[in-house]
């Protein structure tokens, strides 16, 4: 357990606990191990920094807790759970989660609005819950084997365990090489399985006898009814920055990642307004030079209207490189391309500056449907529902005067991405895979079940896992609160009509904030967020790495054949760094390759 716990300090470097039961008798000693059944928990220390906060924390001398996560709203939870006769002797949203379940019993998790990977054992019972938030925002994963069930934050820390062998999947290695999409109820490793979102599991210690996942969390029940665009705008705007401001609870500093576009614009400007005119706001942005252009001009947009001290990071190929191994190690799963890289800087410019906890916009897009996807399959709906003149307006919308024309620009971005995904990716594999399933569905669905889609299957998941690995990588707790459930559940109420106008994408935030953002950022039409570019870095400085990965003996040979993966570097060298070339699927191919290197996969 101790060996487990340390290979995740990084998540918690700031304390560490454990704590084994063997029948009504409970131990602390690290070198105990007559255990049942034990817990064990990093810190990072956020709200209430006392030791008497640490974890594993017990709660009336039968409720045990390790926990990783924030739930925001733990004050008006402790205030509830106080009239109730709860009595605390810490200021700590862990301590309130442990009282919330004395008290609600699993039906807790439907009042906790934050983020959470949980373990829950009453000690009394015998029995354990193990709880992940709605989204996924925190991990959790499950390996059992021989009478032996771990859980985890970190699929790494199974490598701790006498026995446990690094084995792939199947269906994730082929899902991944031939689509870049994964089926978010799997790992990249056999057996390892995550708690899905949204959902508990109630654990039999005795017996070992884990139940099925039990749903606390029902997005799909909402009708979209709001038509009014003027009332939407306006409630968007109050719960956002209500969202905001519980956000910010914390005992320690507070930043906000800064990309300059509308997501992350918006949080930064609310978090200045709340914070008042006489705070320093520290901001992370990552820049690159390429195409599409340097974003610094959008944020220092936003900086000319807060009281803010900026911080810039510009990642390298050669950066890269260095950082390979470690990049890969922290993540556990290969991730969907060199972007993602963009993060796992800022995340360490966040750490050197001091500041452990960042406010971030992702979300934004996926809760408001504000992907070009979203937007031309909401117009699909339309055309095959026979609402031509509907369609017509957006289309024709447009062009006028206060229209994005962006739209139709993305028309041939649009067919050319899809062109690519089906004849590069898919000829790396030779079967039909589940991801290209994952694909239709999404495809197939319409209307309110698209729109849950896209933010509990499509999109999130994967955006989500990278996000907190590349912050947790330098002990960063990122926060987002664009997927507060409250926020989210009033935008499925939308009626889909009022999310765009006359090509314009995320309708209710940009008039729910248009007083409040900058023009330039507010009638921003591009949008990148934190990006390398991919394609130029893989035709100049990365070419000579690549061109010796070909040249070697690697693992990834054995699933792939070597010479379409050439095939593949040669028209991505000739295309000289043309975005949506094959150098998407070479990427994965290479840090696919990289990871069964890295944790010795079978």
């Amino acid at each position: 357990m101790r060996a487990m716990s340390n290979k995740a300090t990084h998540r918690g470097p700031d304390g560490c606990g454990l704590v084994g039961f063997e029948g009504d008798v409970i131990t602390r000693l690290a070198d105990s191990t007559g255990w049942e059944v034990a817990l064990a928990h990093r810190r990072l220390s956020v709200i209430d920094l006392s030791p008497e906060a640490s974890q594993p924390m017990v709660y009336r001398g039968r409720y045990w807790l390790t926990y990783n996560g924030e739930v925001y709203n733990y004050l008006e939870l402790r205030a509830e759970l106080e009239r109730l006769g709860h009595l605390f002797r810490t200021q700590s949203d862990s301590e309130v989660v442990l009282a919330a379940f004395a008290e609600w019993g699993p039906r807790c998790f439907e009042r906790m609005r934050g983020m959470w990977g949980i373990v829950l054992l009453d000690a009394q019972s015998g029995r354990a819950v193990l709880c992940r938030d709605r989204l996924g925002i925190k991990p959790l994963y499950v390996w059992r084997s021989h009478g032996l069930l771990a859980v985890v934050s970190e699929i790494k820390q199974l490598l701790a365990i006498p026995g446990f062998q690094a084995q792939h999947s199947e269906q994730a290695v082929t899902e991944y090489l031939s689509t870049g999409y994964e089926n978010s109820t799997r790992s990249f490793f056999s057996g390892v399985d995550p708690v899905p979102p949204g959902t508990y599991l109630t654990l039999s210690i005795h017996r070992m006898a884990l139940s099925s996942p039990q749903a606390f969390w029902w997005p799909e029940r909402i009708e979209a009814s709001v038509s009014d665009a003027a009332k939407a705008s306006e409630a968007f705007a109050a719960k956002l920055d209500e969202c905001v401001r519980i956000h910010l609870r914390s005992d320690v500093p507070v930043g906000c990642t800064l990309s300059g576009g509308l997501d992350s614009s918006s949080i930064a400007i609310l978090v200045h307004r709340q914070a008042g005119p006489s705070a320093d706001l520290h901001t992370f942005t990552s820049t690159c030079i390429g195409d599409p252009p340097d974003e610094r001009a959008y944020v220092e947009a936003v900086l000319d209207s807060i009281r803010g001290i900026p911080h810039y990071v510009m990642p390298s190929a050669q950066g890269l490189l260095d950082d390979l191994n470690d990049f890969v190690w922290h993540h556990d799963e290969p991730v969907g391309s060199l972007s993602m890289y963009a993060g796992y800087c800022l995340a360490r410019l966040t750490h050197i500056a001091g500041v452990p906890v960042t406010l971030s916009g992702q979300g934004g897009d996926e809760i408001l449907s504000g992907y070009w996807q979203s937007y031309f399959l909401y117009l699909r709906e339309l055309g095959l529902s026979g609402h031509v003149l509907a369609l017509a307006a957006h289309l024709g919308g447009t062009l006028l005067a206060d229209g994005n024309s962006s739209l139709l620009t993305q028309i041939p971005v649009m067919l050319r991405r899809y062109l690519s995904r089906r004849n590069g990716l898919n000829s790396l594999v030779e079967q039909p895979t589940e991801g290209s399933a994952i694909l239709q569905h999404a495809l197939a669905n319409r209307g309110q079940a698209r729109r849950v889609n896209e933010i509990r299957v499509m999109f999130l998941p994967r955006l989500l896992k990278w996000d907190d690995r590349n912050s947790m990588a330098f002990s960063i707790e990122g926060r987002y609160p664009f997927l507060d459930h409250e926020l989210i559940e009033l935008c499925l109420s939308f009626a889909p009509e009022i999310l765009y106008h006359r090509g314009w994408t995320k309708w209710p935030l940009r008039c729910g904030l248009q007083n409040t953002l900058p023009e330039k950022v507010a009638h921003r039409r591009s949008k990148y967020g934190f990006w390398v570019p991919q394609d130029l870095w893989l035709c100049d400085p990365l070419r000579p790495a690549l061109t010796q990965w070909l040249s070697f003996d690697r693992p990834l040979w054995d699933w792939v054949d070597r010479t379409k993966v050439r095939r593949l570097a040669e028209e991505t060298w000739q295309t000289a760094g043309r975005r949506d070339a094959p150098g998407q699927s070479l990427v994965r191919c290479f840090l696919l390759d990289k990871w069964l290197e890295v944790f010795n996969v079978a």
